[in-house]
């Protein structure tokens, strides 16, 4: 493997040995209190997180139509999960090339005092073998199995590959922010194989939305002892777009603002804005139009004050995970208020939640946790700066 990279400035930590729950042994970087592994189970949350939910979920859906996994490691650290991998790959006779990342390897003293605390002697040999030569020029080579430990930041990183698998295992996002962030995700997704899978046992909700942000299909998993849960990322690629066009309607004062409770086609009931799909041949404003008298019965009474807002970040389909929404908002007022509480069509079932429903929130009171849809509540979130700037702007047709 050709090593293309930019070392950066060689940071020496103070680092001191550690026994977790399981008897397994971790290192904890002294100046942030934080351990490598999880004080749980290091052993434990690795063959968790990152063998059983990485390694083993990719390959029982990809393991008749491959002969070799491609795995890149964020965080290559201590070398556990490495070394599990590399066992992984013996115990399932399948090929395994190795990438991983790790600005500030161990020390010599400090490999050799971690092999040598509670872990088997298969694991110790294959630890120090991946420390001692996948760091090098020409990497680690044994029978099935290739390692390249590059000495750099995930910034810095030039390396092209296609792989199948990432383990995610950073430091958390309170000491290492910076590798949480959506462009972070974004950089290594077109790495990525489709089907690809990245685990991390990190599943703060702000890494999640991040990651989704970035193109990746995010599922919660059970987490490791310790955890109540992890994330799971997948690559599923984009094959088609969805353009949705979606009307802020507000009131005679501009103080409430029209949002609509509907049944989704998956069951499920939420709050959106009025809109829909942009039909082929159909013109932004002529949707909109078309849109409101289907879901609010009239547009009598509604005027078009002009574009508010198109999404710039990445959305996947709530409903089909290979499609892509691009939504189009724009601002209507409506010169009365008579548009209070309208079902488009009576309850499928008896007693049952209706279809639609419509009603005038308070735009002060609005929040985005109360929108089903993740452009819906970025758009309720800047809802009042937008607003100020049409405040004093007449209505225009």
């Amino acid at each position: 493997m050709k090593k293309d990279v930019v070392k950066p400035p060689r940071r020496t930590w103070n680092r001191r040995l550690a026994t977790t729950k399981d008897g397994s042994p971790t290192l904890e970087v002294v100046e942030w209190g934080v351990a490598y592994h999880s004080i749980h189970g290091a052993l434990t949350e690795s063959e968790h997180v990152f063998i059983d939910r990485g390694l083993e979920r990719w390959w029982s859906e990809n393991e008749e139509t491959t002969e070799r996994v491609r795995v890149l490691e964020v965080g290559f650290g201590t070398g556990l999960n490495a070394a599990l991998a590399w066992q992984w790959a013996e115990r399932r006779g399948v090929a395994l090339d190795y990438v991983g990342i790790e600005p500030h390897p161990l020390e010599p003293h400090e490999v050799d005092a971690w092999a040598a605390s509670g872990l088997s002697d298969d694991l110790a040999w294959r630890l120090r073998a991946l420390h001692e030569q996948a760091g090098g020029a020409d990497g680690l080579k044994a029978d099935g199995f290739s390692a390249q430990i590059l000495h750099c930041t995930l910034q810095a990183w030039k390396g092209k590959g296609a792989f199948d698998v990432c383990f995610f295992d950073a430091f958390a996002p309170t000491q290492q922010p910076e590798l949480w962030e959506v462009e972070i995700f974004e950089r290594l997704l077109p790495g990525m194989n489709p089907s690809a899978v990245l685990a991390t046992y990190c599943a703060k909700g702000q890494v999640r939305r991040n990651m989704e942000r970035a193109g990746w299909k995010v599922e919660r998993h059970p987490g490791p002892p310790g955890k109540r849960e992890m994330l799971v990322a997948c690559n599923v690629p984009v094959t088609r777009w969805n353009v949705r066009c979606y009307a802020l309607i507000l009131n005679p004062a501009r103080t409430h603002i029209l949002v609509a409770r509907e049944r989704f086609p998956d069951g499920s009931v939420g709050c959106k804005f009025p809109g829909g799909g942009v039909e082929q041949g159909e013109a932004i404003v002529d949707t909109l139009w078309r849109e409101c008298a289907e879901e609010l019965g009239s547009t009598e009474g509604l005027t078009g004050l002009g574009h508010a807002y198109t999404n710039d970040f990445f959305v996947r389909s709530a409903f089909r995970e290979d499609e892509q929404i691009l939504a189009v908002y724009h601002w209507m007022q409506a010169d009365h208020e008579g548009i209070a509480w309208w079902d488009e069509k009576p309850a499928a079932v008896a007693a049952s939640e209706p279809l639609l429903e419509m009603n005038w929130e308070a735009l002060a009171e609005l929040t985005p946790d109360a929108m089903r849809f993740p452009i819906d509540r970025h758009v309720v979130a800047n809802l009042s700066e937008w607003l100020a700037a049409i405040q004093s702007s007449p209505s225009a047709g």
